[in-house]
């Protein structure tokens, strides 16, 4: 099969964007340093969680033993160099910024707050930089090894099992989950380090699947639009829409979960995090979240002809990949807004890395997607996948 060749009116888009993307970042640095830091990690935050999800869909298509997915399977296989961008620029925040975004890490805080002396055990420079390391490294490594063996199917009779394939995606199921329970924690939950609770985890969860699966529609109606996947039909897109119909439900069951028990609980260390987003300019940018990412979408894909129709589903998506970067501002900003973040927490900056961001994975996706067959014909269920709810 003939290997898809990214448009050069295409890569030459993502050029562009990933410049106004470093031009916006150098900007902020010069006119807001401690902003620009906090943009660099909702960057960092935003282009890993779409990483992750590449190695989760893919991990979950072999575990549960789909069909339907197998033809565009390599996109998501494609997603997981990003971890590497995402780590490049995690390891720059390590080296450069952890001063600039963390208050634990300023001995003089530390020393005269106790909460925070009894979370030093945990909270500290060189036991954060190790967790970093260890979590980036094995999601990477598991995640290259999945999509190495699933190339390797394509060699025909000398290709790995399906077996092997599931032993190994639920090996990376495991860490994905764990990994980024801690992941979460340090790079976003410790920015208020006397904050607390058993729900952002999965909220954080929640958004990356959401962000993700926009991310497939988007990036699958791009190459079909330039002539590739041709084997995807409307039933594969019908059901990339119910998955992001059924996230967008999920994205708002749980961090109504996460407010509700907030707010029923009604404990100080709890209390802070909501307390935060729900006064001055931060409560309109709050209800426009809660509106444009789960009530907005939600009445949008419930069209069954809207699903099938995959240039009018990847408008959806579009919006999506904005929304779930918002949300990470809010996230990241909120966390830190007393000290260093100042007026309405999206602006010109955050818009910038926001183009940098879609660049970066548009360029990193598509060319990666480009090296390799764009099907995979030697899954043993490819043909079924082609067939997908169509009469034989």
């Amino acid at each position: 099969m003939e290997k898809f060749k990214v448009p050069l009116k295409l890569n030459n888009i993502f050029y562009v964007l990933i410049a106004i993307g470093v031009a916006s970042l150098l900007v902020g640095f010069i006119v807001d340093s401690q902003r620009a830091w906090a943009g660099l990690l909702v960057t960092a935050y935003y282009i890993l969680g779409v990483g992750l999800f590449g190695g989760f869909f893919t991990a979950l298509h072999f575990v549960s033993g789909s069909k339907w997915s197998v033809v565009f399977r390599r996109v998501p296989e494609s997603m997981l160099y990003l971890i590497i961008v995402a780590a490049v620029l995690v390891a720059i925040i390590l080296i450069f910024g952890m001063h600039n975004l963390y208050e634990w890490t300023h001995e003089d805080i530390m020393n005269n707050d106790h909460i925070l002396q009894r979370k030093s055990a945990y909270l500290n420079r060189p036991f954060f930089i190790i967790r970093a390391v260890v979590y980036l490294t094995s999601w990477f490594a598991v995640a290259y090894y999945m999509r190495k063996l699933s190339i390797k199917q394509d060699e025909g009779h000398n290709g790995p099992s399906r077996g092997v394939l599931a032993a190994i995606s639920a090996a990376f199921l495991i860490i994905f989950a764990y990994f980024l329970e801690v992941a979460s924690m340090d790079l976003i939950m410790s920015l208020e380090p006397h904050w607390q609770t058993t729900m952002f985890p999965m909220y954080c969860m929640a958004g990356i699947w959401f962000t993700g699966f926009a991310y497939v529609i988007l990036i699958t109606s791009a190459i079909k639009s330039n002539g590739g996947l041709k084997s995807m039909n409307e039933e594969h897109f019908h059901d990339l829409g119910k998955f992001q119909l059924a996230f967008t439900g999920y994205w708002g069951y749980v961090a109504f979960s996460q407010h509700m028990l907030t707010w029923y609980a009604n404990l100080p260390e709890e209390t802070v995090y909501l307390e935060r987003r729900l006064h001055g300019v931060w409560a309109s940018f709050t209800v426009f979240l809660w509106l444009t990412h789960f009530a907005l979408p939600l009445l949008i894909l419930l069209s069954s002809k809207l699903k099938r129709n995959y240039v009018m589903l990847s408008r959806v998506a579009a919006w999506n990949i904005f929304i779930g970067f918002v949300d990470v501002v809010w996230l990241v900003y909120g966390g830190i807004q007393e000290n260093n973040i100042h007026g309405f927490p999206f602006k010109w900056m955050e818009f910038g890395l926001f183009l940098g961001a879609v660049g970066i994975i548009g360029y990193s996706v598509l060319n990666a997607y480009a090296k390799v067959n764009p099907e995979p014909v030697g899954d043993p269920f490819y043909q079924e996948s082609v067939h997908f709810h169509q009469k034989h």
